[in-house]
């Protein structure tokens, strides 16, 4: 397998492993930064949670304009006007200096952030074949997991030092810079070339809807949703949980998505080439169940080398789910249309995180950590369900 991968191959995979990897980082930095936002801010848990679910919502809503202009005029632009509006959120929430204006900077920085990931996505699924897409989801998507070793523990090292705003000031520095080098970077067009720019914005209205009448594309966006759902309901109130339990401070939560990220960053590419080799959806279906159950057990653990270990264990079925679903993802649909339901899928994804860590901050304000979970593992389940259902196609 690996002498059919070229250098051009690698080139690739890396450039967009650090394009996803800003916008990943700066979606997850919230966890630790947290307890030091809330009390400069001095907001609910339940008002906090708006920051995510602003941020994902808009994200969720603006990806669907991105769409269309992705199959039309290619994934490589919309990969720098992404970074490029991403920087200018970044340096919006550096400059913020209350709750409304915090939440504009982030509504913002989520409104380029969708762009990188449709596109990211896209750029890779029309340059990768099927048969190795597995692999190269798998590199690419362990950003989200890289971002756990590297991103929050320094993003929440820089937050206890120098504040929280000082974070979102480094995100925007580092995007502006990754511009650039994308630039002379990633290669000017990808192996897809059947873009039709003859679409009018009707047949996009359309092309959406079609997307939620077909039992693949709509079994494809509900598992979407709840995987999406599933992931960051736990995530967002993961470092306030261990704050409030075990009194771990920001640094030290950053130990804990240090454990959790690294076995995920090492599992990601050996998780995917096993998915070319053995099914995508069989895959992603197991992880998904065994996610449920490691969750379910995760609120009754104390501080110490069991609550590492099932952290441990979370990130490897994480790992093993992430790169299957999202090569499933971009087969489901004819590359034409890839950009436009890329877009659908991201939308309901950012739907599922926007709704789920808007009621986990009602839980977890009412009931504590152990709903939150609960809810989680539901919403994994549900994903596994919607795979197993509805998405039919024997090549999967």
């Amino acid at each position: 397998m690996l002498s059919q991968r070229s250098p051009e191959d690698y080139k690739v995979v890396a450039c967009l492993f650090a394009i996803l990897f800003i916008g990943v980082a700066d979606s997850q930095i919230l966890s630790p930064l947290l307890p030091l936002i809330q009390a400069e801010i001095g907001k609910s848990s339940s008002e906090m949670g708006l920051l995510y679910t602003g941020y994902a919502i808009c994200a969720g809503l603006s990806v669907l304009v991105w769409g269309p202009f992705s199959d039309i005029f290619g994934r490589r632009k919309g990969l720098l006007y992404g970074l490029l509006l991403f920087s200018s959120g970044s340096v919006i929430s550096f400059l913020a200096s209350g709750f409304s204006s915090l939440l504009w900077g982030r509504i913002v920085t989520g409104t380029g952030a969708s762009m990188l990931s449709l596109n990211t996505i896209s750029y890779a699924a029309d340059y990768f074949p099927y048969s190795k897409r597995g692999w190269a989801m798998g590199v690419i998507f362990s950003s989200y997991f890289a971002a756990l070793i590297l991103g929050i523990p320094l993003g929440a090292w820089i937050g206890e030092i120098f504040g929280w705003n000082a974070v979102f000031g480094v995100m925007g520095g580092v995007a502006l810079t990754l511009l650039l080098c994308t630039m002379y970077i990633l290669p000017k067009s990808s192996l897809n070339k059947d873009f039709n720019t003859r679409i009018t914005f009707t047949s996009f209205v359309y092309r959406y809807t079609g997307f939620l009448k077909e039992r693949n594309s709509l079994g494809a966006l509900a598992c979407s949703f709840f995987a999406s759902a599933g992931m960051m309901g736990f995530i967002s109130f993961l470092g306030k949980w261990l704050f409030d339990s075990f009194s771990v401070t920001s640094g030290k939560a950053g130990l804990v998505f240090l454990v959790f990220g690294t076995a995920a960053v090492v599992t990601s590419p050996i998780a995917g080439t096993i998915a070319d080799r053995i099914g995508k959806r069989l895959q992603f279906i197991t992880s998904s169940v065994i996610l449920a159950l490691a969750l379910s057990f995760l609120p009754v653990q104390t501080w110490g080398a069991g609550l590492f270990a099932l952290l441990f264990c979370i990130s490897v079925c994480a790992a093993f789910r992430q790169g299957p679903l999202e090569a499933v993802m971009t087969e489901i649909v004819p590359s034409a249309f890839r950009g436009m339901f890329i877009a659908m899928k991201n939308s309901f994804s950012q739907l599922g995180i926007g709704l789920a860590t808007l009621i986990s901050g009602f839980l977890f304000e009412r009931e504590g950590y152990w709903a939150v979970c609960i809810l989680s593992a539901s919403a994994h389940i549900l994903a596994a369900s919607a795979m197993l259902l509805t998405l039919r196609k024997k090549n999967l």
